[in-house]
């Protein structure tokens, strides 16, 4: 009898040994692992977004018209509220381009302007924005061959809202503060309001109206 209640008491004892050594294994490892932890970095404040404040401007076009269509072309700008628009007609156009070291070339200052104002992602959003204005003008051109004069003006007096003039005349005092290049070659000249896009790669669409046959340069 003394046998068989000593072995309870055995085991009991056992299982307490084990129980106290793993528990003191257990509580040396969270002690060294807190006094391993790095202390916490206080927290950094959030840099401000840096947001370019230079005037910019680009015109574009991504084909020629004939003198039966509405000639046009695309602003892409930032920080400008208008631009005055003046356009030339080129009386001799091969004389004018043998001029021009490279028609297709901007100059230095005017490429390190660019390049700050909007840095690597230019040639990617010009190639974004070549396609967009290649699809727009397709699916206007389709859908143009589709309709009569008659539906469309119908369609624009019935569902389009006027929109508000953005166009003004330039006066003696622009003219004065910015000299003309050519006076006889002036054909017309305007000032375009330029209401504020939603992103930087967003462009305007400018009319110019319908021409006569010839080669114009486009002053803004």
């Amino acid at each position: 009898m003394s046998d068989n209640n000593q072995r309870p008491r055995r085991y009991l004892a056992t299982g307490a040994i084990y129980l106290a050594v793993a528990a003191s294994v257990f509580g040396f490892n969270i002690i060294r692992s807190r006094a391993a932890r790095p202390a916490a970095q206080p927290a950094q404040p959030d840099q401000p977004t840096v947001v370019s404040t230079t005037p910019y401007f680009s015109l574009t076009t991504n084909r020629t018209y004939s003198a039966n269509e509405t000639a046009r072309l695309w602003a892409s700008y930032q920080n400008i509220e208008y631009l005055d628009f003046r356009v030339y007609h080129v009386k001799d156009p091969s004389k004018f381009f043998k001029q021009l070291d490279d028609p297709h070339q901007m100059g230095e200052k005017e490429k390190e302007a660019v390049s700050q104002g909007y840095g690597v992602r230019v040639s990617v959003l010009e190639r974004a924005h070549s396609l967009k204005i290649s699809l727009f003008s397709a699916v206007k051109d389709y859908v143009r061959t589709h309709l009569l004069k008659e539906h469309r003006e119908t369609f624009n007096q019935k569902f389009r809202k006027e929109d508000e003039p953005t166009r003004t005349p330039l006066n003696v005092a622009d003219y004065a503060r910015v000299p003309l290049l050519n006076p006889e070659q002036k054909v017309k000249d305007w000032r375009e309001k330029l209401p504020a896009l939603d992103h930087d790669y967003d462009s305007r669409m400018i009319l110019l109206g319908k021409q006569d046959p010839g080669v114009y340069l486009i002053e803004a």
